[in-house]
């Protein structure tokens, strides 16, 4: 009878001290911006990354979408700079402008208030260019950061599925034993 509790005694304690190298990452990962995070919110780093979805979907795809992600981001960012400063320097340039013409001024108007006041015309012509080359910014980092964060969620989603219920009998880093992970 002895024999029997310690041997039971023996097999809890190597299941209470067993502990496998993936336990730190039991909940799921999902996207964080540009990057993977595990289920307290860590930005995983490349090699954890690396270890985790495997070489073929590291180098096919969360590599790619991350930098889709940067890029997007960069260039909304980029186009929202360009619609506001746009907006203002066209805004200045009309208003150095606007008090000397009104709705009923002729051409010839115009053109004298624009002579009077050097450089408005090349502000509202500069601000209606600058919002231009926002909007088209702008236009072209949504779907890209879109498409980037859609690639990564799919990275995090497949991780996910794929990973399940799994254990380990014999060794592990702390010892001999059985790890169950989920």
């Amino acid at each position: 009878m002895k024999r029997f509790a310690f041997l039971c005694g023996l097999v809890a304690a190597l299941l209470c001290l067993a502990q496998n190298a993936s336990a730190q990452y039991a909940g799921p990962i999902h996207r964080n911006g540009a990057y993977l995070a595990d289920a307290r919110g860590n930005i995983l780093s490349d090699q954890e990354v690396l270890t985790l979805i495997g070489e073929q979907v590291y180098d096919e795809t969360y590599v790619g979408a991350s930098k889709q992600r940067k890029t997007g981001k960069t260039l909304i960012w980029s186009g929202i700079g360009g619609l506001v400063g746009g907006a203002v320097l066209y805004g200045v340039g009309v208003s150095k402008v606007s008090g000397q013409v009104n709705q009923n001024s002729s051409q010839e108007d115009i053109q004298k208030a624009l002579q009077d006041n050097p450089g408005s015309a090349g502000m509202i012509l500069g601000g209606t260019l600058l919002m231009a080359a926002g909007g088209v910014l702008l236009d072209i980092g949504i779907p890209v950061s879109i498409i980037g964060k859609k690639r990564l969620n799919w990275v995090a989603d497949d991780y996910n599925a794929r990973k399940g219920l799994t254990y380990q009998i014999g060794a592990t880093p702390s010892g001999v034993g059985f790890a169950l992970n989920f």
